[in-house]
């Protein structure tokens, strides 16, 4: 016959293991939420990265290009340089364009906005939409030179520098780029009213429509700075 002191300990050993069992479940509760943290707070903080990806997307606008590696070469009447000046407003300027003078204008042009944003990002700090635009003038300058390549001609150099000013405050950096974009947009609406080469004709449409973007980044600048 069990005792008192028998069902008291076998009433204390079932409470114990009760409670080792809470415990146990507890435990297990708090481990499954602490593993779950990391993911909840990924899935938290993803949907702001996102929102800059598609920020820097619509402001460099990825471009469509279609180069052919084996041109018809151009003739000598193409390569003849006459340059009127430098960049989109020598080529306002000049009445008797070449394919080569279009190509150089356009260079000159690409890298005269990627000095000029870049001074403007060392003045004032890295800040959008300048850096967005600033790599997005590194594509520009790459597809022009893939057409260089694709007829054998050497790449100009950058010789912006002594062409480059530098804005007084952030809302005339924001004016100078609209300016600077609407005078590279229709440098190359001049262009694509001559009958170019395939190359040249792909390239130069989709310069234009990457500066159109570029245009509405710092429209919308200024805008927000008046």
């Amino acid at each position: 016959m069990r005792t008192r002191i028998d069902l008291f300990k076998e009433n204390h050993q079932r409470t114990t293991m009760g409670i080792l069992i809470i415990l146990l479940i507890i435990g297990s509760m708090f481990l499954l939420a602490a593993c779950s943290t990391p993911t909840q707070s990924t899935k938290e903080t993803t949907p702001p990265v996102q929102e800059n990806t598609n920020q820097a997307l619509e402001t460099t606008q990825p471009i469509d290009h279609i180069i052919d590696i084996d041109p018809v070469p151009l003739t000598n009447a193409d390569m003849v340089l006459s340059l009127e000046g430098y960049g989109a407003k020598g080529a306002a300027a000049d009445k008797d364009l070449s394919v080569g003078d279009m190509l150089m204008y356009a260079v000159q042009d690409e890298y005269l906005a990627r000095g000029e944003y870049l001074a403007i990002i060392d003045k004032f700090g890295s800040q959008k939409p300048y850096t967005n635009i600033v790599s997005a003038e590194e594509t520009h300058l790459a597809l022009l030179k893939e057409v260089y390549v694709s007829y054998g001609l050497d790449f100009p150099a950058d010789e912006s520098a002594d062409h480059i000013v530098i804005p007084a405050d952030l809302l005339e950096a924001a004016e100078t780029g609209v300016q600077a974009e609407i005078d590279n947009i229709a440098m190359y609406e001049l262009f694509l009213s001559y009958d170019l080469p395939d190359n040249v004709y792909e390239v130069f449409t989709a310069l234009k429509s990457g500066s159109e973007s570029h245009l509405l980044a710092f429209q919308k600048q200024v805008d927000k700075l008046k």
